[in-house]
Order: structure tokens, then sequence, then C-alpha cells
């Protein structure tokens, strides 16, 4: 995992990092408990996630160093048989690095 960024992220509705932050806490929307881990993406993966998955929909881009997370994260082949960040555990919004609501090569 050496060529991977520093950093993960998690394409938020804007309900869900409302109470993401109001909690502090994230255990997954229904997807996500429906897989048994919450879904995250490497920055390359961000842009197709959001146009598959939120093409409509008002989104928050949240960013989240590996190394917060490495007790927890697993990179497992999904969509494309590409590789995911899989985190298998409850978010902490202290954990949170950056917000942003547009997607740039910039992240």
């Amino acid at each position: 995992m050496d060529n991977l960024s520093n950093y993960v992220y998690r394409i938020f509705r804007k309900e869900e990092l409302e109470e993401f932050r109001k909690s502090k806490l994230f255990r997954g929307n229904e997807l996500d408990i429906n897989s048994g881990f919450i879904h995250l993406c490497t920055d390359q993966q961000i842009r197709e996630t959001i146009n598959k998955y939120f093409k409509t929909e008002q989104t928050y881009i949240v960013k989240f160093k590996i190394s917060d997370l490495k007790n927890s994260l697993r990179w497992e082949k999904s969509r494309n048989d590409d590789i995911f960040p899989h985190y298998y555990g409850t978010l902490e919004s202290r954990l949170i690095i950056h917000i942003t609501d547009q997607y740039n090569d910039e992240l």
C-alpha cells in the first residue's frame, strides 16, 4: 500500500454529515450496515463514486488520515476489481481532517 495517499475519504449526504457532526459518531448508512463496513474511497475513486451513487444529491467529502483508521481499515477488492478502503468500526468526528462540498484534484 506504499503507493497510496495518506488519506481516505467518505462521501456523505447532507443529512448524514449533519447527524455525524451532531452525534460525533458515524456507524454507517443503510448500505454500510448491510455490507458490514463503512465504504470509503481514495482521492482517485471519489469522482466515479459520486457519479455512480450520489449524482443528483448534495454531497460532502470528508477526509480522514489513514494512520488514524488503520486498526479497523482494510483494503478490499470491490467495484471494477478496484481496491477500496473499508472501515470496520465507528468513525469519530474528532478524526476529520477536512470537509468540502466540492470535488477537485487537490483534496
